[in-house]
């Protein structure tokens, strides 16, 4: 029988982070600012390492110092390094970010950026048969080769029936024309047992006919895909095995909006790995949500799963 494997592969973006120091300081006004690692995928692994989890961060970096730094700060915290690659004429993407409660502003630095330089030749250093779970994230799918390379690793993955699951993570900048966008994204949920996204993002891969709602019904009735359709402070639906189920966000006081999502993807799935069922990982995701909005920053915000069930217990 074959061993039960416990590692994680995520593939994404990862750099550098800004943000206005002190909160509800406005990035006009910002004297100075605090560092963190950012970036989706980098975000999620740090979320799953906090809490525990063997995870490989693969993605290209660039070669200067602050492809360094994402080095750095994942050793930091605990994200495995083996499989981020430096690659020459591209930069990292920069985040600026303040924490303005709703009113929040974001200017993200994103040019020719060195994660989608992520091309088949570095699929040699990727043991697949080492993952329980793949997670992909939806940026990493907007362009060649980062593209290509990654719908190879997916169906690679499936073939080994490794659970897969894309964060839709669609941005609209990081994609030259929309209908190849929600081309390639629908192809990427058809090579995937659970998709994630929030409300835009569905309402988007239904060319653009705000029928979200129905596509991520239609994706588990007729495809067998567990979907998970955000909706913000208004909670989530999820759909499995032709049913679907509402779980109403848990309120707190935010400083900002960025983070949520990343926090919610790895806690549910360090909650899968625990082998715990769907609706309880989907509530241990959307505590983790509601907490890192009430931090300042993503990677370092990320919660233990202490404090997740703290949390938990302790909220009315």
């Amino acid at each position: 029988m074959k061993k039960l494997q416990e590692k994680i592969l995520v593939i994404g973006r990862a750099g550098l982070d800004l943000y206005a120091d002190p909160v509800n300081t406005p990035i006009e006004h910002a004297t100075k600012f605090i560092s963190q690692l950012g970036g989706s995928a980098a975000n999620i692994a740090a979320g799953l390492a906090k809490q525990g989890n063997d995870v490989d961060l693969f993605s290209t970096i660039s070669d200067d110092s602050i492809g360094d730094f994402v080095i750095n700060s994942c050793k930091d915290l605990g994200i495995n390094t083996e499989l981020l690659f430096k690659v020459s004429n591209s930069k990292n993407t920069l985040a600026i970010v303040d924490t303005m409660g709703n009113a929040t502003k974001a200017v993200l630095y994103r040019d020719n950026p060195a994660d989608l330089f992520l091309n088949e030749s570095y699929l040699k250093n990727v043991d697949l048969d080492s993952y329980r779970l793949i997670i992909i994230t939806g940026t990493s799918l907007s362009r060649d080769p980062s593209r290509e390379t990654v719908l190879y690793l997916m169906e690679m993955g499936m073939k080994k029936k490794i659970e897969i699951i894309l964060d839709i993570d669609y941005r609209h900048g990081s994609w030259e024309d929309n209908q190849e966008a929600e081309k390639v994204l629908y192809s990427a949920a058809m090579l995937s047992n659970i998709v994630v996204g929030n409300d835009l993002e569905f309402n988007f891969m239904s060319s653009g006919e705000d029928q979200g709602f129905v596509l991520a019904s239609k994706m588990s009735k007729q495809y067998d895909i567990i979907t998970i359709y955000k909706m913000g402070s208004e909670g989530l639906y999820y759909f499995n095995n032709k049913k679907k189920k509402l779980l109403k966000s848990f309120k707190v006081n935010s400083i900002k909006p960025t983070g949520a999502g990343d926090a919610f993807l790895s806690s549910f799935c360090s909650s899968r790995m625990k082998g715990n069922i769907l609706s309880e990982s989907i509530k241990y995701g959307a505590a983790a949500g509601a907490i890192v909005v009430t931090k300042v920053g993503c990677s370092n915000a990320m919660p233990d799963l202490t404090e997740i069930e703290e949390f938990i217990k302790n909220y009315n």
